[in-house]
């Protein structure tokens, strides 16, 4: 059976796109073969990878910055449950069209955004560009996660309310900003090997949740 194909994306870089997905791998790594694919040419999942031994990582890691994704990546597919690819910023013409060909290749795409003014008017780009993808890949669905959240802010709790106004679902899970990840990618681990007890990582748990049972529908 083909891997279950999950992207991140957003035309705004500084999102939180490749936080997400490193950790949302390390939670289904744990059932799961999984498969994350450094889809932006600035590498940054590799130079995560290049700091521990490739095989002490929970999941595999390639490079695939191609914008024919659509056409390479299911050739991989077989191997694996999931397939999460992280996508490079720019939108529609992010990396010469890279952005646009994994939607054509997934099952669910994350827009993660920051609760910042700037990113929730960005993410109108995004929603528009999923849904041209739509038209072609009729199985593709959305949702946006706040990412990068400042816990107790005026700002950090209206966001919610502003991303529905796009009416694409949001997840109800929320990734709140700690020191915890930026120590767990300094050590080249996902924050369940990191801090498996910590409020973040229960966060991703809960998130993970939520994308399994979007795969699932």
């Amino acid at each position: 059976m083909p891997a279950k194909t999950i992207a991140l994306a957003n035309q705004k870089g500084g999102c939180g796109k490749t936080t997400t997905a490193i950790n949302l791998c390390g939670c289904l790594a744990r059932k799961h073969d999984v498969l994350l694919i450094d889809a932006d040419p600035q590498a940054s999942v590799m130079a995560w990878r290049a700091v521990q031994p490739e095989a002490s990582l929970p999941f595999r890691v390639v490079a695939m910055a191609s914008p024919v994704l659509h056409t390479e990546a299911p050739l991989l597919a077989a191997k694996y449950d999931y397939l999460v690819i992280d996508c490079p910023p720019g939108g529609p013409a992010g990396a010469d069209g890279i952005t646009r060909s994994a939607l054509l290749a997934a099952r669910l795409v994350i827009v993660p955004i920051q609760p910042s003014p700037f990113d929730l008017w960005s993410a109108g780009n995004m929603v528009e560009l999923i849904a041209r993808a739509q038209a072609v890949n009729p199985k593709l669905e959305g949702r946006i996660l706040i990412s990068r959240k400042i816990a107790n802010t005026v700002l950090g709790k209206q966001a919610r309310e502003a991303a529905g106004a796009y009416q694409i679902p949001v997840f109800a899970a929320e990734i709140t900003q700690r020191i915890s990840l930026a120590e767990a990618a300094l050590a080249g681990r996902t924050i369940l090997e990191h801090a498996p007890e910590s409020p973040t990582a229960a966060e991703f748990e809960r998130l993970t949740g939520e994308v399994l049972a979007c795969l699932k529908s």
